[in-house]
């Protein structure tokens, strides 16, 4: 797995960068608005639906059928390719090898349901884990990864960044959450980001949905302060950089 991030000034040429987000949590949410603000600040963004049943084909007001390919506020989505879902064809009929040449980003719903080609994972520079604090959703990731390590220990050598989605005020802390996992090799590359949600970031959500939008000027302070936190994390930008493509992708919605 390659380490390290880049600054928006420095992706050029063949500087793609590959995220893949993983976990039995709806990761949907998230990813969109990454993806949004990635867009915003000028970056060439394609993200790649591994999830089982193909969720993000909805966003296109099609709820039939495969959407090879679409546009969505700003950037592309691809209803699964084969080097997710482990299928024989290619993408608009182009090798594998070319299927992402153009973008700066490439980012990956990836569920563990589905198959991922081993060669992939070494190609990934940004491993993170999603997971709510949902009981079931935690023990179900846990056992993925000790079901992955099993198959090819070499993976124990990646490093995963862990992220809560949807937290909201109770007794159960990140720590907790951590504790479930910690008998897993693996190398937590960073403290675990927490994103908050309410009654407003959960009406946005539902709205967006029905919407096919991404009203993300909606959701509360505290959202977007901890989605530029991850911003920053992730693509190494810094704050000022991250707040920028903030207020950009908020004047789009307008």
């Amino acid at each position: 797995m390659r380490t390290g991030s880049l600054e928006p000034a420095e992706m050029e040429g063949d500087q793609m960068q590959r995220w893949l987000f993983a976990g039995v949590s709806d990761k949907r949410e998230l990813i969109l608005y990454i993806c949004r603000l990635l867009a915003a600040a000028g970056h060439r963004v394609l993200l790649i639906d591994g999830t089982a049943g193909r969720k993000y084909q909805y966003l296109a007001r099609n709820s039939t059928g495969d959407l090879p390919l679409i546009e969505f506020c700003g950037f592309d989505i691809s209803a699964g390719l084969p080097e997710v879902v482990g299928e024989a064809e290619t993408f608009k009929g182009q090798p594998e090898a070319e299927q992402h040449s153009g973008y700066d980003y490439v980012l990956y719903d990836f569920e563990p349901e589905l198959p991922v080609r081993a060669w992939l994972w070494p190609q990934i520079d940004r491993f993170i884990w999603v997971t709510t604090f949902d009981h079931y959703e935690v023990e179900r990731s846990a056992a993925w990864f000790r079901q992955l390590l099993q198959a090819d220990p070499e993976l124990g050598e990646i490093s995963i960044e862990p992220v809560l989605v949807r937290t909201v005020e109770s007794y159960l802390t990140a720590d907790y959450m951590m504790s479930i996992v910690e008998d897993l090799p693996i190398h937590w590359e960073a403290e675990v980001t927490c994103i908050p949600w309410n009654e407003i970031d959960a009406a946005v959500h539902f709205e967006n949905g029905h919407e096919h939008t991404l009203a993300i000027h909606k959701v509360t302070r505290s959202y977007k302060r901890a989605l530029v936190s991850l911003l920053v994390q992730l693509a190494g930008w810094t704050r000022g950089e991250a707040k920028r493509a903030l207020r950009s992708a908020q004047r789009r919605d307008l």
